[in-house]
């Protein structure tokens, strides 16, 4: 009886193992990570590096830690002109003169 489990277990393991959701945040949008209004977004965006497109900039933000490496900079003028209260409380914010 026991030999018979083990087989049935041995065949069920790999099923089990194929119904399992990956959680790496490779995968693109992590579950519970919603996506940038477009406050946030215009200044991600105003503080891209040149050596970095839109696309690869804006994948590379979403990580957390890329959040506390690379501070974003506010501007008065931005102030005068955006919505500061719409701004992602998730980024790290600087002003700048």
């Amino acid at each position: 009886m026991s030999i018979r489990v083990f087989f049935l277990a041995l065949l069920l393991s790999p099923l089990v193992a194929l119904g399992q959701k990956s959680a790496s945040p490779a995968d693109g949008n992590p579950v519970g990570s919603p996506d940038l209004n477009a406050t946030t977004r215009t200044v991600l965006l105003a503080n891209r590096p040149a050596q970095f497109t839109e696309g690869e900039w804006l994948r590379m933000m979403e990580k957390s830690v890329n959040r506390s490496l690379y501070p974003l900079r506010v501007t008065r003028e931005m102030l005068d002109t955006l919505d500061t209260k719409a701004l992602d409380l998730r980024f790290r914010y600087e002003m700048t003169p």
